[in-house]
């Protein structure tokens, strides 16, 4: 998804914005491209690059995972 990060000096994300939205003037930005599941952490201001994070899984995602991996085992379609 597109989206414009606002940061200082620091790489410290202060906006993150997605969608229509104006470039701001005087301030460091970066647009970039956020894949889905992940977050702008912050950015490294050397190479002007996102610094990304994927988000954590919650406690049911990671359950589910146990389930399925517990159910491939006992009928043997383990991948």
């Amino acid at each position: 998804m597109k989206t414009m990060l606002i940061y200082d000096n620091a790489g410290t994300i202060w906006v993150s914005i997605t969608g229509d939205y104006a470039k701001p003037d005087g301030l460091p930005y970066l647009e970039t491209e956020i894949p889905e599941g992940y977050f702008a952490a912050s950015v490294n201001v050397e190479t002007k690059e996102p610094i990304l994070q994927a988000y954590p899984k919650s406690d049911m995602e990671k359950r589910m995972e146990e389930l399925e991996a517990q159910v491939a085992a006992m009928t043997g379609t383990e991948e």
